[in-house]
């Protein structure tokens, strides 16, 4: 189970830290839909924005690896930070299972991924991604919710994804 978990971290993180977002101020709440791309949670987007990204292949599938690319564009320097990571299973269109609600340190977390080091300096970012690792039988087929909110040393949300994933 730590393996997918950590998969979708890694595409969600990814894609939050170095983006707080475009859209609008007001969408808290919105949901992904359609198994289209990376939703925009965040209240705010003043300290980045995502200019392209894909994940392959989607739907996940058990026993093969996925990978991911993008660019991304940092407008205000990053020095700290901390990852909540949340996965949830609609269980026959009836009740969310909870699979993670995790925190992480944001620049560990990029360090060892990327070889990113705090402080993360403005600029144009890009990722290009491959886990060779398999998603693990344990997670079930079917549509999985994931989200993940950075906030700075301050406690002020930095920005927030959220992406619908299926596994086949």
């Amino acid at each position: 189970m730590g393996r997918l978990v950590e998969y979708i971290l890694l595409l969600l993180s990814v894609v939050l830290v170095v983006s707080t977002l475009t859209g609008s101020t007001n969408n808290y709440y919105n949901e992904p839909t359609g198994n289209k791309g990376f939703t925009e949670c965040s209240l705010t987007k003043k300290f980045g924005e995502l200019i392209n990204g894909s994940i392959t292949p989607n739907p996940l599938v058990h026993g093969k690896e996925f990978h991911l690319q993008g660019t991304v564009r940092i407008n205000k320097t990053i020095q700290w930070g901390i990852l909540h990571f949340t996965l949830t299973y609609n269980f026959k269109n009836f009740t969310n299972i909870t699979f993670a609600d995790e925190k992480f340190n944001l620049c560990d977390y990029l360090d060892d991924l990327f070889n990113l080091h705090c402080p993360i300096q403005p600029g144009i970012y890009h990722f290009n991604y491959t886990d060779t690792r398999e998603v693990p039988n344990q997670f079930w087929p079917g549509r999985y919710y994931a989200k993940v909110t950075a906030y700075n040393e301050e406690g002020e949300e930095i920005g927030c994804v959220s992406k619908e994933l299926s596994i086949k």
